[in-house]
């Protein structure tokens, strides 16, 4: 079966209990127990890893079809996806990423992961120090946004050595000594994603926990760093144009009837389907480009990289106004709790807080995109 097949029957399970995790701000675990069962947590594992082997573009279009029934359990799991992508594009190249893979196949591992320190205009850094030790280094710091705490089994995590200025990205234990989950999310939307702090107090880890040694100065024109930016911005922007979609199918099925049907003008309706089947169009058709281009490794990772970041703001800017559209069609029906646009309304909002937001994207993608 293919992964948005599987998407599909996930999205129509999570859908009824959606609003429950919504009202608690309990972490799904029990879709996450279901996503392992269907094999959705190896979707892009290579085939011969015993994955499903989904590339870039099949996968961001899984997302989109999850988030149709869980918005929360959609952005949670996209911080495992997005790793395994870029895991497996390593493994492709030769890389050593193997071994990862066969464990999330075999053992169903979680992968976490703590950048949204980058969420600020500026250089993308870290405060998050790291300092050799012999052949260890000593972690300390905290990071934000912690998407899954719960589930992840390792976490990755960005360092700047203090001995040389370069980021340093550890793969940890999320149980290793020093490591600690501090529940801090309570917010208005995706509020079961458990997105909570990590706290790193003198976290030892070998040498071998590196991943990657990213030079000081400018870390994005990395090209591992521009990778890792091509699957993360294609498949979280998959999650909101998800959103979109079911706010989109929500209006058209009740539009007409109900509380939302009286006083109508029909010319003014029209109107306002008009604007949001515009901004839908346009938030999917960039999706579908974009995806279908970078399902490929780019042989100029900076320009995939711009391509990635655009393909974020223009589809998240979109689906936002599609999802308020959807709003202000329905009426004040969408101002209560019992009504799934209510929380949609809500779940969408979080797109701004995924880095780079503008008007950093714009600063990123545009030199990257000169002829």
């Amino acid at each position: 079966m293919e992964l948005t097949a599987i998407a599909t029957e996930l999205a129509n399970e999570f859908r009824d209990r959606a609003a429950e995790y919504d009202r608690t701000g309990e972490f799904p675990i029990e879709n996450y127990d279901r996503m392992r069962e269907l094999g959705y947590l190896r979707g892009p594992v290579p085939k011969e890893l015993g994955g499903l082997g989904a590339g870039l573009a099949e996968t961001a279009d899984a997302q989109r079809a999850l988030a149709r029934g869980c918005a929360s359990t959609a952005l949670a799991v996209n911080m495992h996806l997005f790793q395994v992508g870029v895991a497996a594009d390593g493994f492709r190249s030769g890389g050593p990423t193997g071994p990862l893979l066969q464990r999330i196949t075999l053992e169903g591992i979680v992968l976490g992961s703590t950048g949204a320190e980058a969420i600020v205009a500026g250089d993308w850094t870290t405060p998050t120090t790291a300092k050799a030790d012999g052949d260890v280094f000593i972690i300390d710091g905290r990071k934000f946004f912690c998407s899954q705490a719960p589930a992840m089994d390792i976490v990755r995590v960005n360092a700047t050595d203090l001995d040389t200025g370069d980021i340093l990205v550890f793969a940890l234990a999320a149980d290793a000594p020093g490591v600690r989950i501090e529940e801090t999310w309570d917010t208005t939307g995706m509020r079961a994603t458990a997105s909570h702090d990590l706290v790193l107090d003198q976290v030892r880890a070998p040498a071998t926990a590196i991943g990657a040694r990213i030079p000081a100065g400018s870390p994005l024109t990395h090209p591992a760093i521009a990778n890792v930016g091509r699957w993360f911005e294609t498949l979280v922007s998959g999650v909101y144009l998800g959103i979109a979609e079911e706010a989109r199918a929500l209006v058209h099925a009740t539009l007409g009837s109900g509380g939302n049907s009286r006083f109508r003008n029909p010319v003014l309706t029209d109107v306002m389907l008009g604007e949001l089947e515009a901004s839908f169009l346009t938030a999917k058709s960039v999706h579908n480009q974009v995806c279908a281009k970078l399902d490929t490794q780019p042989q100029d990772h900076q320009r995939g990289l711009a391509l990635a970041v655009l393909c974020k703001q223009i589809v998240t800017d979109h689906a936002v106004a599609t999802v308020d559209k959807a709003v202000e069609l329905s009426g004040g029906n969408a101002f209560f709790r019992r009504c799934p646009l209510e929380r949609l309304a809500r779940d969408v909002r979080a797109a701004r807080f995924h880095p780079p937001a503008a008007p950093q994207s714009y600063q990123i993608a545009g030199p990257r995109l000169v002829p």
